[in-house]
């Protein structure tokens, strides 16, 4: 049994802002013709969806900009950072 009580987590184990839930992440697909909007360096970024919309183009980027759902691969980004690709 560990020295610390129950409502005095140690450092290593107290939850943090972002490690309590998943977040939706998407990468802009190589053939969209948005492809160069979620580049670095010439590689993929997965961004994360900041919110939905009920319009042609739902899906808003953390770069600011909305897309198709044809456009993006899906990614939930898991407590520990680890991205898991949805189908």
């Amino acid at each position: 049994m560990s020295t610390t009580t129950e409502t005095t987590p140690a450092p290593e184990c107290a939850p943090t802002a972002e490690g309590k839930a998943l977040v939706l992440c998407a990468v802009i697909k190589a053939s969209s013709k948005y492809a160069y909007q979620g580049r670095y360096t010439g590689k993929p970024v997965a961004m994360r969806v900041t919110h939905l919309e009920a319009t042609e183009y739902p899906f808003h980027l953390e770069n600011g900009n909305r897309y198709r759902r044809e456009d993006l691969t899906f990614y939930v980004e898991d407590t520990s950072g680890k991205l898991i690709k949805l189908r």
